[in-house]
């Protein structure tokens, strides 16, 4: 491939003060399997920069440590090439050496079928909480969803099981007046036609419970929460009942993985 051919994957890997699972979620890449062409740039927010030779060969943008997460994402899709875009946090793994093959083969089997090019390509992520939960991990969407279209009323899914259309995502970067909220805006939109939206339902990455989005928000965060633009009625009803929740936060990682249960038997 030579350095001006379109890839066909852009992997963004976003990492801050994470070295160690860094490593992890990189060599996750690496052991993919797979026939497609792969760009992958890592944005690091360190407070001590990740060194070149640590993510070499893939490519590294230094960020701003205080700038958050969805500044990052931008940068990320700024460097991006690839048809695809996907993005995973430092921690975050493919399940398998296959996964990224089995969306991409998914993708093309939804075009013969149904004649049109998939905006999304959407797998199920296996959720895990972090110690000190004891809770087992889930997924997301949960096996027994019979139906995307209402699962979507009620969830939206987690980033790192997609794979969206790179010219899309890059036309569309995330709002930063929702500094917590812009991942549910973006994906509301890329969700929009569900005729172009292909569902695998079998699990291909794994997510660590226990980022910003994923906390009980406190009193602060609440009020942050409820003013974003990108939060419907609904949303903001959901935000309310988590703050209600604080007392009762070690077990918060059984409510939603039970909350995902019931929702799967519903839908």
């Amino acid at each position: 491939m030579t350095a001006a051919a379109q890839p066909e994957v852009s992997i963004i890997v976003l990492t801050r003060n994470n070295p160690r699972e860094l490593e992890d979620t990189l060599a996750s890449i690496r052991s993919q399997q797979v026939s497609a062409s792969l760009q992958v740039v890592v944005v690091d927010g360190s407070d001590v920069p990740v060194p070149p030779e640590a993510v070499a060969p893939f490519e590294l943008v230094r960020d701003h440590p205080a700038r958050g997460i969805f500044p990052a994402m931008n940068l990320g899709l700024a460097h991006s090439r690839g048809h695809w875009v996907q993005f995973l946090n430092s921690g975050d793994n493919w399940l398998h050496p296959h996964a990224l093959q089995r969306l991409l083969d998914h993708a093309q089997a939804h075009c013969r079928r149904t004649g049109t090019a998939p905006r999304v390509v959407l797998g199920q992520a296996r959720i895990c909480p972090v110690p000190p939960s004891r809770c087992p991990p889930w997924l997301v969407p949960d096996p027994a969803v019979r139906s995307l279209r209402r699962w979507l009323w009620f969830y939206l899914p987690n980033h790192q099981s997609l794979l969206v259309e790179g010219d899309w995502a890059r036309a569309h970067p995330y709002r930063l007046d929702a500094p917590q909220g812009a991942c549910r805006g973006w994906m509301a939109a890329a969700f929009a036609d569900l005729s172009r939206v292909a569902y695998l339902p079998e699990p291909v990455v794994a997510y660590n419970l226990g980022g910003v989005s994923s906390q009980l928000p406190t009193w602060a965060v609440l009020q942050l929460r409820l003013r974003e633009p990108t939060r419907n009625l609904p949303a903001k009803a959901a935000e309310i009942i988590k703050f209600g929740l604080r007392p009762f936060a070690r077990y918060y990682p059984r409510l939603m993985a039970l909350r995902s249960r019931l929702v799967g038997w519903l839908v």
